[in-house]
């Protein structure tokens, strides 16, 4: 039986399978982060009314935070959870919409963003509700980092913010990947995989020295880790991207190698079972020959982020499958059409 079908028959939303050779971890902070998240996007009108609330909890948001999170304290796993929410409904789903298909609005936008980033200017140089939390988060998200790790996840958070602006000019332009691992390197950028995982350095973990996290084995492993999160994600959110999204790794597959969904899907499963065993094979044969050149804390730090990685893997595939975000097609609520615009716009 195919994978969709057992799925199918199981009551299980259809979605890539591949194993996962390492824990799910879970942040015991997660209930007061939820509360947190919920709070702080009410005080910034990122949700509105008790149904807005009640999808923000359906989707698991305050749950992703904590897998992805798992030693965080309950300070940083809050502000984990209220990233999250932020993430989404007020900027991911957006940029889905008509927002996102007006390369020029979307640039004003991210413009304000980056500049946040970067600390060049605050939202009031574009007062629209997601510009202004994001201020008030981004604050708190690098309070205390080195000046280093500070540096590189601003650079990884400004690629996010740019790579919006890529996929408003695709989707002005048609344009479609016709190249999975050509696809792949964007995805990173537009998932904010790797300032996602900066975050982790930060939030429980120990940072990885700059002379050492730019080493091609731990490149290669944080580039499998994203590309196995946007198979998983992917084949998890073609409800909505049939009707309002872009680029999409089952959609390639169906497109460039003429098969149906069921096809693409078992397709998808296998080159997500082929990462995760490269994965292995690389945290087997090469991470140690790395490893017997650095000293002690630089040792724990690596072997930590290998963790995180494993922990964005894990907790992905898990949180795909209890949240109800990609259930059906999100249509876009009335009140969250502002939430991009700014005032007097």
């Amino acid at each position: 039986m195919s994978i969709l079908r057992e799925q199918e028959a199981s009551g299980m939303r259809m979605g890539a399978e591949f194993s996962r050779p390492w824990p799910l971890r879970v942040n015991p902070h997660v209930d007061q982060a939820r509360d947190s998240a919920i709070a702080w996007m009410l005080e910034f009108g990122l949700l509105r009314g008790e149904r807005a609330v009640r999808e923000f909890v359906d989707w698991r948001l305050a749950e992703v935070a904590a897998f992805f999170y798992p030693r965080a304290s309950a300070e940083d796993c809050c502000t984990a959870a209220q990233m999250m929410g932020w993430y989404f409904l007020p900027f991911d789903d957006q940029l889905d919409g008509d927002l996102g298909r007006d390369p020029h609005r979307v640039s004003q936008v991210c413009t304000a963003l980056i500049a946040i980033v970067h600390g060049t200017t605050d939202a009031r140089s574009h007062d629209a509700p997601t510009v202004r939390a994001f201020a008030d988060l981004w604050g708190r998200m690098v309070r205390g980092m080195s000046p280093s790790l500070r540096s590189r996840v601003a650079f990884h958070w400004s690629s996010y913010f740019s790579s919006q602006l890529t996929e408003a000019m695709d989707r002005s332009n048609g344009y479609s990947y016709l190249d999975l691992e050509t696809y792949f390197d964007f995805r990173a950028a537009t998932t904010c995989a790797f300032g996602q995982n900066d975050l982790a350095e930060k939030w429980g973990g120990s940072e990885v020295p700059a002379v050492v996290w730019h080493h091609p084995v731990l490149k290669r492993m944080r580039q499998l880790g994203a590309d196995l999160v946007a198979i998983r994600n992917d084949s998890m959110s073609t409800s909505h991207e049939d009707v309002d999204g872009l680029h999409n790794a089952i959609h390639i597959i169906e497109r460039t190698q003429s098969c149906t969904r069921e096809e693409a899907v078992e397709r998808a499963s296998a080159l997500g079972q082929e990462k995760v065993s490269q994965l292995v094979a690389i945290e087997e044969e090469q991470l140690p020959q790395l490893l017997s050149h650095l000293d002690g804390a630089q040792q724990r730090a690596v072997l930590g982020y290998a963790d995180t990685i494993h922990d964005w893997i894990c907790g992905d595939y898990e949180w795909e499958q209890i949240s109800a975000r990609h259930a059906s097609h999100r249509p876009m609520p009335e009140w969250a059409s502002e939430l991009l615009v700014a005032a007097g716009s």
